[in-house]
């Protein structure tokens, strides 16, 4: 019940599209899987979504109460507001099952050649190590599909260390609640204990691995509940980049 109140006041800290469709996703969120990506244009795409997240543009990231952040055609938008727009919204497509949307949101901002996907590469963005980290929430929702470079978890674990993200600024609170969601299970805390004091993004994709591998349905739960811990943890983080970008850029 706490956690659960604890998300609701989050997501009322959004813009109010926003805030909708986290709520929405928080309500009924995807279990641990491996979901097959297509590699195509957004414009190709014909991935059923919830429309409260199909409908969804970067200007609904927005947060409006912040005159900085450029017009709604983008006109004027300082780069850095509009990449940690992108990676945000990208976020909202990889909890709604929307991989490929998400990944060619996150790609150019991350990889240094240019995609039929994602389409050219955007050099030098202050959000690339967001965007990786995404990156690799996308992949490891692929999990045992055959990817581009062999499947998810193999290239979750690529962007997981290009994002450096065992010392992104979520490890250590997402370690800790880990520990919280092992508590009283010794399957689980002995799973947890070998990530040391960071959490380690590798050892977490490996029990992702084991737990779909095995049919464990204690350790799949548990990889789900941390799933979700760790991309709120990473939505909030990235919201709070794009509004402190917003809030850094020139005044017009």
């Amino acid at each position: 019940r706490h956690r659960r109140g604890r998300a609701q006041h989050a997501a009322a800290a959004y813009p109010s599209r926003m805030a909708a469709a986290v709520e929405l996703l928080e309500s009924s969120p995807r279990e641990l899987g491996s979901a097959p990506m297509l590699y195509e244009p957004s414009s190709a795409l014909s991935v059923p979504l919830p429309d409260e997240i199909a409908t969804l543009g970067v200007d609904d990231v927005m947060p409006s109460d912040v005159r900085a952040c450029g017009s709604l055609d983008g006109d004027g938008r300082p780069p850095a507001v509009d990449h940690f727009a992108r990676v945000t919204l990208a976020l909202l497509y990889v909890a709604a099952g929307g991989l490929d949307h998400a990944h060619n949101l996150v790609t150019p901002l991350c990889w240094g050649s240019s995609t039929p996907y994602g389409g050219r590469p955007i050099t030098g963005s202050p959000a690339a190590r967001d965007a990786a980290y995404v990156h690799a929430l996308v992949h490891r929702a692929e999990g045992h599909c055959e990817g581009e470079f062999g499947n998810g978890f193999s290239n979750a674990n690529y962007w997981y260390t290009a994002a450096s993200a065992a010392a992104h600024p979520i490890s250590r609170p997402l370690l800790q609640e880990a520990r919280v969601l092992a508590h009283g299970k010794p399957h689980l805390e002995q799973a947890i204990a070998a990530h040391g004091d960071e959490f380690s993004p590798h050892k977490f994709v490996a029990i992702c691995d084991k737990a779909l591998s095995s049919n464990d349905a204690e350790l799949a739960a548990f990889c789900s509940a941390v799933g979700r811990t760790e991309w709120s943890m990473l939505l909030r983080h990235c919201y709070s980049q794009l509004r402190a970008a917003c809030e850094d850029a020139p005044r017009p």
